[in-house]
């Protein structure tokens, strides 16, 4: 009975918390000691002006080690640790890929059906999203599939066009990295499943995922430990709070946390096999020159040799480690990022409260997990 307990005790333990291992394993097979590892974050960290950072590394699909640097305010000298709740600003994204798509599993929705079969009005008749009956023909186009590939043509930013969510292109034809795209989905699926963003999200993710550290919403129990951002000249902005669930970016977590869900997805068990292989597979070529900003309308082929593309809720790039998915996370003063090789059961998830992380997001990266392909230029990250 003793032997069963143990046996019990060590399976939670290991469950939630990392395994804190002395050896990190890179992408290339070599391996860099914990206590180097530690140095150089610091080092890194403090050069860089950056007030805080998490940092989870993962191998053999599991958190095999994690540490924090820098402080959760600033001001008053507070530590930043691995429980602080971060703004995971566009890391919430492919939390909501995944949670539309179990819900494509249990028949509930179909990644080809355009959405307005899902809505209970005509869209003119919702004052958020009526610009899109200004083109009709193109928002009946429009399906889950696109708007989880940013392949629907709609914009960023409403704001970046005098407060208008117009069509950039036609629906299908081109990636264009679209928050009102993602906004979108998430407006259908409440509309339609008569459930909050918040509700489907701790029943199809963080409860069975085990995210007890992860909202869609601000929660009174982040109070207790929760960081401030803060921009590059070290001006504080302070905490997001988001009230209500939005697809495309309100969610709250940790590095740790949202590790385990990134190890669901190299372990591909989570969705049916399908629907997986669809969410890490290529939708659609990215051919801009940036995902942000004015070169985001200039296209190239510069990215044809990694295959940078998009499948349903991540960026997907070829690396000689296999095909590699990520994505960011960049808020006003909260820079984040995830990456992981299913080939190599390795990943890593960062998450900063400060403007100055992209600047370093490479050298952070190459820290932890080696060198690779991932399109940092293509992100802006070393303009």
């Amino acid at each position: 009975m003793k032997t069963l307990f143990t046996f019990v005790f060590s399976m939670l333990i290991s469950l939630f918390f990392p395994q804190k291992v002395t050896q990190i394993k890179h992408l290339d097979g070599k391996y860099v000691s914990s206590e180097v590892l530690q140095k150089r974050l610091q080092q890194i960290v403090d050069s860089a002006n950056l007030a805080g950072l998490q940092v989870a590394i993962v191998n053999k699909n599991k958190i095999v080690w994690s540490s924090s640097f820098g402080y959760k305010d600033v001001e008053n000298q507070q530590k930043l640790d691995d429980n602080t709740a971060m703004y995971a600003a566009s890391l919430t994204k492919p939390i909501s890929a995944y949670m539309f798509l179990r819900l494509v599993d249990k028949g509930i929705f179909d990644l080809d059906k355009p959405i307005h079969y899902y809505l209970k009005k005509p869209i003119k008749e919702y004052p958020k999203w009526k610009d899109l009956n200004e083109n009709i023909e193109s928002f009946n186009l429009i399906t889950p599939r696109m708007l989880l590939s940013h392949s629907a043509g709609l914009p960023v930013l409403r704001q970046l066009y005098d407060n208008k969510v117009l069509f950039l292109a036609k629906p299908g034809e081109k990636y264009y990295y679209s928050n009102e795209g993602i906004n979108l989905l998430g407006f259908v699926v409440e509309e339609y499943t008569g459930k909050t963003l918040q509700t489907i999200a701790v029943e199809e993710v963080f409860v069975p995922l085990k995210m007890t550290a992860t909202s869609m919403i601000w929660e009174r129990k982040f109070e207790n430990n929760f960081s401030n951002g803060y921009f590059s000249d070290g001006k504080k902005y302070g905490s997001e709070r988001r009230e209500t669930a939005r697809a495309a970016g309100s969610m709250t977590t940790t590095a740790i946390d949202y590790s385990r869900f990134i190890i669901q997805l190299m372990k591909r068990k989570v969705l049916k096999e399908n629907t997986m292989n669809q969410m890490l597979s290529p939708q659609i070529a990215v051919k801009s020159k940036r995902g942000f900003g004015p070169l985001k309308d200039t296209f190239t082929n510069d990215n044809d040799e990694i295959k940078l593309s998009w499948g349903l809720g991540v960026g997907l790039f070829q690396s000689s480690y296999g095909t590699g998915f990520f994505h960011t996370g960049h808020g006003d003063a909260n820079q984040n990022f995830a990456l992981g090789f299913p080939d190599k059961e390795i990943a890593v998830v960062l998450m900063s409260n400060s403007e100055n992380f992209e600047h370093v997001s490479k050298q952070i990266l190459e820290a932890c997990v080696g060198k690779s392909n991932v399109p940092l230029n293509w992100l802006g990250h070393s303009d």
